[in-house]
């Protein structure tokens, strides 16, 4: 993996928001500045945080990078932010890597506030990744005044839904990104940009 860096999704994602980036499947392309147009394959990779449930690590992997290929060959499982391998799980920072001169281009260009404001929150989405299976859903709560047989009678709506009591938050998937984790993103962001255009000009 010489010549490649670890970056994190949540700074493409944030490059991305910002009109720097597109992000299609593995391709990273960079929209402004001298790179403009170019584009860049990443290999999907996640990055080592912690064991989980124990209190060594077994297979050696923290604060570790490996490629999803990798894992595969390892016999790895990877579910979402963890990783299981042999009887030992961990938690992970999902992300890609990426050629240095690929990240130097990305970061170096200007945000483009026109394409950022016309782009959803979601549009660096990364490759499909398998993931835990989903909880089974609830069954919907039957309405107390509803009969308990028969048809209801000819002509009659059936009653709305419920609204969700006060204070419960939308659900994750359509809940917008608040502004101090974008400001986090932001400031990684920045702070990888600075790291490079210093460290590997």
């Amino acid at each position: 993996m010489a010549g490649l860096l670890f970056v994190s999704q949540a700074i493409l994602d944030t490059w991305a928001e910002q009109g720097k980036i597109d992000f299609s499947g593995n391709v990273m392309t960079v929209l402004a500045g001298e790179g403009q147009g170019r584009g860049y394959r990443l290999e999907p990779a996640v990055r080592f945080l912690k064991v989980v449930g124990a209190e060594v690590d077994p297979n050696r992997l923290l604060a570790k990078v490996k490629s999803e290929a990798q894992l595969r060959e390892l016999g790895a499982e990877v579910l979402g932010d963890s990783v299981i391998l042999g009887d030992a799980g961990s938690e992970v920072e999902p992300g890609f890597l990426a050629e240095v001169s690929a990240l130097q281009a990305a970061a170096a260009s200007k945000p483009d506030p026109a394409r950022a404001a016309s782009k959803p929150p979601t549009a660096a989405a990364p490759p499909a990744r398998p993931s835990a299976p989903a909880p089974p859903a609830a069954r919907p709560a039957v309405a107390a005044t509803a009969p308990v047989a028969g048809k209801p009678p000819a002509g009659a709506t059936p009653p709305p839904a419920a609204p969700p009591p006060a204070g419960t938050p939308p659900p994750a998937a359509t809940r917008p990104p608040s502004p101090k984790d974008l400001e986090a993103r932001r400031k990684e962001a920045e702070a990888l940009a600075r790291f490079l255009l210093e460290n590997l000009s």
